[in-house]
C-alpha cells in the first residue's frame, strides 16, 4: 500500500494500491520507477468548513514506484479523507459547489488529464483483460455520438495524442489526407503498451508482422464502410472489400477479434480523480436547482413554468455551463385543484402539464424538473421536485413526506441489485422482485449511463468533437448503440440512476403522485454509490 501526504492542513489521501502517485508515467510495469514533474488538480475538502476546492499541486518531483496494474477494474475509487467535520459534510444543495468556479481553461486542462492518467494505467488492464494484445483504430470508425459531427467517435477521439489543453497532435506523415492520424494503433509489449501512428494500411502490414500479435482488436462493426468525399461532404459508402482487412493478411485477420467491449469499458471505467470531479459536477447542479426550487426565483401565482425555465437556462449561462437539453419544468397538481384555474384544456393530462405547456405555478403544485448541465465531460441527469406551500401550510404535508421516504426506501432496494459481473437485463429483473411498499403504485428501476463529452480541437483551432456519447450497460436509453446487453456491470463506472415511482398520496387521483429522482451514481465495491444524493426531503416553495 501507499500512503501519502498530498495536502496541508489535514487532507490526505486515503490508503490504497495505486500505481503512480496521482500521476501519468511514460512507462509502466512492475518495480519500475519514474521521475515525473507536472501541476495536479484534484478536488479537496477545506477541513474547517468541508467545502469542496480545486487545487492545484505545485511542480515538484515525485519518486513513483509502479506496482502491477490487476487493481485498476476492483479498487474502491480514491476518497478523500480530512477532519471530522468532512464527515459532516454539507448536504445536498447547499451551495458549496456552485460558488467553486473552475475557469474554462482549467476544465479543458483537467479532462485532459484524466484521459492521460487512463491512457496509461487502465489501457492496459483492459486489453490484458480481453485478452487482446494489439488494438488498431481507424479515423473512419462508425460514428456513435449522440449528435454526430465530424469524425468523431468517441474511442477514436479520446486515444488520439494531445498535449495538456486537448489539443491534438497532427499526423506525423506528410501528405496524410486528414489533420490527425488515419490509424492509432496500440501494441502490449509486456512491459509497456506502446503507441505507433500507422502510415497507411501498407504500414499496417509491417508493423504487424514485425510485432506478432497473438490477438487484434479492430472495430467488426463498419468492417466493410469506408468514408467517401462527394463534394463538400463526406458520407459513407459500401465497399466489398476492407483495406483493414487487406492490410492484416489472412493470417493475422483470422487473429482478429471485435474491439466493441474494449472501446465500451475504455470509455465507460472513470479514473479516480474523476469520482471526485463528477461529485462537484451533480453537487454544482444540486446547488443550482435548489436556488431554483426556492422563493428567491419562485413567486406562488405568479412565476410561470416558462419563466422558471428560462431562469434555469440564464443560470447555466452565468457559470459559463454548457448542456444538452432544454430544461422541461412541469406541475402536478390535485385533480380537484385543476379546474380552479383556468388553464388551456389538454393542458393536464394525468394530473401533471406535459412539455412545453407554460401555466402559472399555483400554491399546492408539485415543480419537477428534468435538466443537465456539462461540466469535466460528464452530464448530469437530474429528476428533482418542490413543492409549493398552499395558504395556511407551514411544511409540506406528512402523506407528501411519507411518500418521498418510500420512493427512497425502493431506490436504495434497486441499488442493492448492482452486482459485479451482472448484466444490465440480470439487474433489471432483479429489481422487478423486490417487494414493494403498499402504497406504490407502480415503479420501475430506471437506469444508464450518463451522457459524456469529449473536447478536442486540431492544430488550426477546429473543435471536431461536439457531441455526446452513451456507453456501457443500461436499463434502454434511446437507440445508442454503445450500450451492451450482453457486457457485464465492471467497477469504477458511472450511471444515471433514475427510478420511477408513482405513491397512493390522499387527494392525487387513482395514479398516485409521481416522484421521479435522477441522479448520478458511481459503481464500486461499495455498490452503487450515491455522488451528492438530493431529495431526502422536499425542496419547499413557501
Amino acid at each position: 500500500m501507499l500512503s501519502r501526504e498530498l495536502l496541508k492542513d489535514g487532507g490526505k489521501l486515503a490508503s490504497y494500491p495505486l500505481s503512480s502517485e496521482l500521476g501519468v508515467p511514460k512507462s509502466y510495469g512492475p518495480g519500475r520507477k519514474k521521475i515525473w514533474k507536472s501541476d495536479v488538480h484534484i478536488f479537496v475538502s477545506n477541513p474547517e468548513s468541508g467545502d469542496i476546492q480545486l487545487s492545484t499541486l505545485g511542480r515538484e518531483e515525485r519518486v513513483m514506484k509502479m506496482r502491477r496494474f490487476s487493481w485498476v477494474l476492483s479498487l474502491p475509487l480514491v476518497i478523500l479523507t480530512v477532519s471530522s467535520s468532512f464527515a459532516q459534510a454539507p448536504k445536498a444543495g447547499s451551495g458549496r459547489d456552485a460558488a467553486n468556479f473552475v475557469s474554462m481553461r482549467e476544465r479543458v486542462k483537467i479532462m485532459q488529464k484524466f484521459w492521460g492518467w487512463k491512457r496509461e494505467n487502465l489501457l492496459p488492464v483492459l486489453m490484458r483483460e480481453q485478452g487482446v494484445d494489439m488494438w488498431i483504430i481507424r479515423n473512419d470508425e462508425e460514428p456513435l455520438y449522440r449528435s454526430t459531427s465530424y469524425r468523431e467517435h468517441p474511442v477514436y477521439t479520446s486515444l488520439l495524442p494531445a498535449n495538456h489543453e486537448g489539443m491534438t497532435l497532427p499526423s506525423r506523415y506528410e501528405g496524410s489526407r486528414s489533420d490527425n492520424p488515419e490509424f492509432l494503433l496500440f501494441y502490449d509489449t509486456g512491459s509497456e503498451i506502446e503507441y505507433v501512428e500507422p502510415n497507411d494500411s501498407a504500414d499496417i502490414t509491417r508493423l504487424v508482422r514485425e510485432r506478432d500479435p497473438k490477438k487484434i482488436a479492430i472495430n467488426m462493426k463498419n468492417l466493410y464502410i469506408r468514408r467517401q468525399n462527394f463534394g463538400d461532404t463526406s458520407q459513407y459508402t459500401i465497399v466489398t472489400t476492407d483495406e483493414m482487412q487487406q492490410a492484416l493478411g489472412s493470417k493475422y485477420a483470422s487473429r482478429t477479434v471485435d474491439s466493441w467491449h474494449l472501446g465500451i469499458l475504455w470509455l465507460s471505467i472513470i479514473s479516480p480523480e474523476q469520482k471526485s470531479a463528477c461529485r462537484y459536477v451533480q453537487g454544482m447542479h444540486n446547488d443550482i436547482i435548489a436556488e431554483a426550487f426556492s422563493n428567491r426565483v419562485v413567486i406562488p401565482n405568479v412565476t410561470t413554468t416558462d419563466d422558471l425555465n428560462w431562469w434555469l437556462r440564464h443560470k447555466y449561462l452565468d457559470l459559463h455551463l454548457e448542456t444538452d437539453n432544454h430544461p422541461t419544468v412541469t406541475v402536478k397538481r390535485r385533480p380537484s385543484k385543476i379546474l380552479e384555474y383556468d388553464d388551456p384544456p389538454g393542458y393536464f393530462q394525468n394530473g401533471q402539464t406535459r412539455n412545453g405547456a407554460n401555466v402559472v405555478i399555483r400554491r399546492g403544485d408539485v415543480i419537477s424538473l428534468d435538466s443537465d448541465i456539462m461540466l469535466l465531460g460528464l452530464e448530469t441527469d437530474s429528476h428533482q421536485h418542490a413543492y409549493v406551500l398552499q395558504d395556511g401550510e407551514e411544511d409540506v404535508p406528512e402523506d407528501m413526506k411519507e411518500a418521498l421516504r418510500i420512493v427512497n426506501d425502493i431506490q436504495d432496494e434497486y441499488r442493492k441489485e448492482f452486482k459485479v459481473g451482472r448484466t444490465a437485463a440480470e439487474i433489471g429483473e432483479a429489481t422487478r422482485k423486490i417487494p414493494r411498499h403498499p402504497l406504490i403504485v407502480s415503479s420501475s428501476g430506471g437506469f444508464h449511463p450518463p451522457p459524456m463529452f469529449i473536447r478536442r480541437f486540431t492544430e488550426n483551432g477546429l473543435l471536431f468533437s461536439r457531441g455526446t456519447y452513451v456507453t456501457g450497460i443500461g436499463s434502454g436509453y434511446k437507440q445508442h448503440p454503445l450500450l451492451s446487453p450482453t457486457l457485464k456491470l465492471h467497477y469504477n463506472t458511472l450511471y444515471a440512476f433514475e427510478p420511477h415511482t408513482n405513491v397512493a398520496v390522499p387527494g392525487w387521483g387513482p395514479r398516485g403522485l409521481e416522484i421521479g429522482i435522477g441522479q448520478i451514481a458511481v459503481f464500486t465495491e461499495n455498490g452503487l454509490e450515491y455522488l451528492d444524493r438530493p431529495m431526502l426531503e422536499w425542496h419547499v416553495v413557501k
